[in-house]
């Protein structure tokens, strides 16, 4: 007990005998100070520590962290007041051990680093406290200099009148750098940890701290023995100085020092770019002050899916052949939400290649081919002219001024329903559909569920697809939101909400509008009949057992239709809608799409690949049927062979079902004659 008091009092006397030899010092540099012009001190504002540059944290659909990003300084600000006393304590025990009981400078050092600066010849000892370390790295070179150490010192003295300590050691651990591309404490802890800075333990804390004299020098994953001698170092002057106990110290130098080098792959990059610029745009921020600021973006993002579809961008047996010279097909996949638009999936090619790569799924425009059918033709045709599913269409030669749609093979089927129009994908009658319903009428429709559209699509042509710029897979995705949610579209989003670097939600996609744009039982209608394709039509390949799908298959041709051009499938349930492209980036006589290789073939089997694995461990939804929506049985062979023969009701041998509304539900009648008593749906195209 006696020594430990001896010590005090040399303590004592040492720190008193220091102040009164250096107080005049003091008075010294402030003198020189303004006798040398120091501008930077005069100018300091201290409020400008706090302007740090902060990472962009991006979270998936379950709040779980999976990437980080910076515009060069990886930091995650953080309050002091959040991290046990040992973590704060092994910075101020090696860096600056009088932190607490000093005004800016510590004296006592001072002292001791003039006079082993004298006995060296040069400016060697530093002997800078925390508080001249922050100001000299927030805003002073690191050459040393008289000036520059007179700047400090007057910039310190500034720096301790307007914070508190807590205040002053926060904004140092916060801004300092700790090597492994990590700025404060808390990057570091994660970037060698793998944990949050309040987890940290005593040895793990003694790491960091011992690094920041030199992270070249003793960053644990560049040099780990350097690292181990300097964490003990750290160690003894934590216990010196009372902040551990003789077990703690011993327990934390036993400890090996396991550190880790920072992850920098960038996870699911198509999505995370369309997350970036999708922020951007929201904030209204350059892609440099979205990196740098501090934003947390929670998204919609299903990991599991998107792990799974990147991985079937590898699989060769899914895709079509390479051309001659071997140039790969490309892809692009879209999984939405369609009740809240969320973008659940996205890839937008076979390989990501650095960050803001072309996506395909959001920045490449193609012609759709007749996957937008039932966006522009069937669905207003049901909602506005009163189409059913068994309306009757001729499909046969036909024109319309110059213009002489022709159908996939040159075939003719002569009168056909409008569920097998849908099922089959036949041209003509699709192209007739238009003509009847407008094309204004069709245009508006399509822009109500965000397709865009130039001032020269004003052709018939725009049945099949025959857009002058194209629409991408992610608005293709997105017009069929209406046929799976009950006819609602709202703009597609992967972001649910952005929080500032303080924590206060400032965008949430709750706000995007909703809007009403079809009817439910149209809706419901639209979907019974892609159903059929996937049943027996063109997207019979998507088929699976115990997963009821819609689809519609899409394919434009190249080369006087002998090759292809564009392949896709767009398939739905409640759940999901899933959208598929497949092509060459530039088509031409070298690289096209063999003529069998069509929007049924890969893009169908790659869609059910999807849809399998997304179910493979829970039970698929079924399209509910609405209420003013009747189901009836008809007499198929009368339906589809005589058109001669009023539809039987329940009980016939060949009857099937099918749905209307009320108003346009079929009824049997026993006159004869066909033309008078039949409902005119049936034969809505005969009089044309």
């Amino acid at each position: 007990m006696r020594i430990k008091k001896t010590k005090n009092l040399k303590k004592i006397l040492l720190q008193t005998v220091s102040i009164c030899i250096l107080l005049p010092v003091l008075v010294i540099i402030y003198m020189a100070s303004y006798t040398f012009s120091l501008e930077d001190w005069k100018n300091f504002d201290p409020h400008s520590l706090e302007a740090m540059n902060q990472s962009l944290v991006i979270y998936d659909n379950k709040d779980s962290e999976y990437i980080c990003l910076d515009g060069g300084e990886n930091r995650r600000i953080i309050d002091v007041c959040s991290l046990p006393p040992h973590v704060k304590n092994a910075f101020i025990a090696i860096e600056d051990n009088r932190f607490y009981e000093h005004n800016g400078i510590d004296l006592i050092r001072i002292g001791g680093a003039v006079i082993n600066d004298i006995k060296s010849g040069n400016l060697k000892e530093g002997a800078s406290t925390i508080s001249q370390q922050l100001v000299k790295t927030a805003a002073l070179s690191s050459s040393k200099t008289v000036s520059r150490k007179l700047s400090e010192i007057m910039m310190a003295f500034k720096t301790e009148r307007v914070y508190e300590k807590n205040e002053i050691l926060s904004l140092y651990l916060n801004m300092v750098y700790f090597g492994n591309g990590a700025y404060g404490i808390e990057a570091a802890s994660l970037a060698y940890f793998g944990k949050h800075a309040q987890s940290l333990s005593i040895s793990e804390a003694a790491t960091l701290a011992g690094t920041l004299k030199s992270p070249s020098g003793y960053a644990p994953h560049i040099n780990p023995e350097k690292s181990l001698n300097r964490r003990n170092t750290v160690l003894y002057q934590m216990l010196e100085n009372g902040y551990i106990t003789q077990k703690e110290y011993k327990n934390a130098l036993e400890e090996p020092i396991k550190a880790q080098t920072r992850n920098s792959e960038y996870a699911y990059g198509y999505y995370t770019d369309a997350v970036l610029n999708e922020a951007a745009d929201i904030l209204g921020l350059d892609m440099s002050s979205l990196l740098s600021g501090g934003y947390s973006i929670y998204t919609s993002l299903d990991t599991k899916n998107q792990e799974y579809i990147e991985n079937l961008m590898d699989d060769d047996a899914l895709f079509p052949l390479p051309a001659d010279d071997g140039e790969e097909p490309e892809a692009a996949v879209v999984l939405l939400d369609p009740d809240t638009a969320q973008i659940c999936a996205l890839v937008g090619g076979r390989e990501h290649t650095n960050r803001l790569s072309f996506s395909r799924a959001t920045g490449m425009r193609r012609q759709p081919g007749s996957a937008i059918k039932p966006v522009l033709v069937f669905a207003p045709a049901l909602e506005y002219e009163g189409y059913t599913s068994t309306s009757f269409l001729l499909d046969q030669p036909i024109k319309f001024g110059d213009y002489a749609p022709r159908n996939s093979g040159r075939t003719f089927r002569g009168w056909v329903t409008l569920r097998d129009t849908v099922a089959y994908s036949v041209n003509i009658p699709a192209v007739s559909m238009l003509d009847e319903l407008g094309i204004n009428r069709a245009k508006s429709y399509g822009e109500s569920v965000g397709i865009k559209f130039d001032d020269k699509d004003n052709n018939l042509s725009l049945a099949l697809g025959g857009f002058t710029n194209g629409i991408t897979p992610l608005e293709l995705a997105s017009s069929y939101q209406p046929f799976a949610n009950g006819g609602y579209y709202s703009s597609p989003s992967a972001i649910r909400y952005i929080k500032d670097a303080d924590g206060n939600i400032i965008y949430s996609s709750s706000s995007r509008a909703k809007h009403s744009v079809l009817s439910e039982e149209t809706a419901f209608i639209m979907t019974s009949m892609l159903t059929s394709s996937v049943e027996y039509g063109t997207a019979k390949k998507l088929y699976c057992r115990n997963i009821r799908l819609a689809a519609k298959t899409g394919t434009t041709t190249y080369d006087d239709a002998v090759n292809n051009k564009d392949a896709w499938i767009t398939a739905y349930n409640s759940d999901y809608i899933l959208s598929v492209w497949t092509g060459f980036d530039k088509t031409d006589s070298l690289h096209s799409l063999k003529k069998g290789e069509t929007g049924g073939s890969c893009p169908a089997m790659l869609a059910k690949k999807i849809f399998e694995h997304i179910y493979k461990d829970k039970k698929a939804p079924v399209f509910n049927v609405p209420k003013n929506i009747v189901e009836v049985v008809i007499d198929s062979e009368a339906l589809y062979e005589t058109l001669e023969t009023v539809p039987a009701m329940a009980g016939s041998e060949t009857g099937i079902s099918e749905y209307y509304t009320y108003n346009t539900a079929p009824k049997a009648y026993e006159n004869d004659d066909i033309r008078e008593n039949t409902p005119a749906f049936y034969y809505h195209d005969i009089e044309q």
